[in-house]
């Protein structure tokens, strides 16, 4: 089971100080698509890993914290109205069969 302190300890406190998903990838010489997964699970393992524009940052503030928050709220809202189409689509192709 992975710990993820390795990726932890070099993710910087603050979102000023936030680094890029191309350096953390070089530095520990994996793909960025590995990087992506690595962070995905170590979030999932409670760890608060925020990203903005600039990178990735572990939240030094409750504000950082609030408003990574919302960030994703506001692109799982929108991914769901995304979503919604696609599953009417799919009930009515299922009404159509039965």
């Amino acid at each position: 089971m992975n710990n993820w302190e390795w990726l932890v300890s070099a993710i910087p406190a603050g979102q000023a100080e936030a680094v890029s998903m191309a350096y953390l990838a070089r530095l520990f010489g994996i793909s960025k698509r590995e990087l992506r997964k690595e962070i995905e699970d170590a979030r999932k393992a409670g760890n608060l890993i925020c990203s903005c524009d600039k990178g990735y940052f572990m939240p030094q503030t409750e504000p950082e914290i609030r408003d990574y928050a919302r960030r994703v709220k506001a692109r799982i809202r929108t991914g769901a109205l995304c979503l919604a189409p696609f599953l009417r689509e799919i009930r009515r192709a299922e009404g159509i069969r039965t």
